[in-house]
């Protein structure tokens, strides 16, 4: 017996073709996921010591940052803590160079993609009384973004994901529980942007010249249900400026789709508005 159905649940009832529409599901849907990411930064060689002394090389503020907390899609809202943290520094040396850092542990809630409420353990900028930052400018992340730096939001964009998933699949293991194929590939930086109307050109061409060495290789896992498990992007700019890192790698876990906590903001009375772009990473 041979038999057909239509017409029921209509496209909600077939399976996503791409990741970008299991996103796009997801986002139509309010729903969230929680994110884990971990980011290793290499500045140049790490500290060592000579005659006694430590021989001064810029490692930058930090070599590891932490992040974890919840994406909200459609919505597009966040509340992601980041902690940082030194882990190149050897035993010999912890006494001379500080390998805790504590104190520039951040949490950011993001409400439409262009409110940010910033908390610092450090308390940098916050006034007596108040707990938060806070800024709305569209203009910020502008340049990042063009550059083709990729955070989480970012990797979950429909332009990003169509990227990253065009090369073709082959067996990726279990990861979330669930068996997964991967997708890897390479490109220019800058071919990973996410341009937005109203951007200025001639910075966008500025990025562009600026990051033109940079190259990015990734590997993008996802389940039978085409929703992003895991991504792990390796990028190299070896004309890096001193004290801007000469590569990266950035890994970030993607679990329980679905889930409904809420983001909200804090407390106004506790909120001092800011006049500047907010930068929860210190480097």
């Amino acid at each position: 017996m041979l038999t057909l159905t239509a017409g029921c649940g209509g496209q909600d009832a077939t399976a996503a073709r791409t990741p970008a529409e299991a996103v796009a599901r997801q986002a139509k849907d309010g729903a969230g996921v929680k994110v884990t990411k971990v980011v290793r930064l290499t500045y140049g060689d790490a500290p060592r010591a000579a005659d006694g002394l430590v021989v001064p090389v810029d490692i930058g503020e930090y070599s590891e940052s932490r992040t974890t907390g919840i994406l909200r899609l459609g919505t597009a809202a966040s509340d992601l803590t980041t902690t940082f943290h030194r882990t190149d520094v050897t035993e010999d040396l912890k006494n001379l160079v500080p390998d805790d850092l504590s104190g520039r542990t951040t949490r950011a809630i993001s409400i439409g993609g262009s409110d940010t409420y910033e908390q610092r353990a450090d308390r940098r900028d916050v006034p007596a009384g108040k707990s938060r930052l806070h800024h709305s400018s569209p203009e910020c992340g502008t340049a990042a973004r063009l550059a083709g730096a990729l955070d989480a939001r970012a990797v979950l964009s429909p332009e990003v994901l169509d990227r990253l998933a065009a090369p073709a699949p082959s067996s990726g293991g279990v990861i979330d529980e669930v068996t997964t194929v991967v997708h890897a590939g390479s490109a220019a930086q800058t071919e990973l942007s996410t341009p937005a109307r109203g951007d200025d050109p001639a910075m966008a061409e500025a990025l562009r010249e600026r990051y033109r060495s940079a190259r990015v290789s990734w590997q993008l896992w996802v389940g039978p249900d085409r929703l992003p498990r895991r991504v792990r992007l390796v990028a190299a700019n070896p004309s890096a400026e001193e004290g801007v890192p000469r590569s990266n790698v950035t890994e970030i876990d993607f679990t329980d789709w679905g889930n409904d906590v809420p983001v909200e903001p804090p407390p106004q009375d506790q909120v001092h508005e800011s006049g500047s772009c907010l930068a929860p990473e210190p480097y």
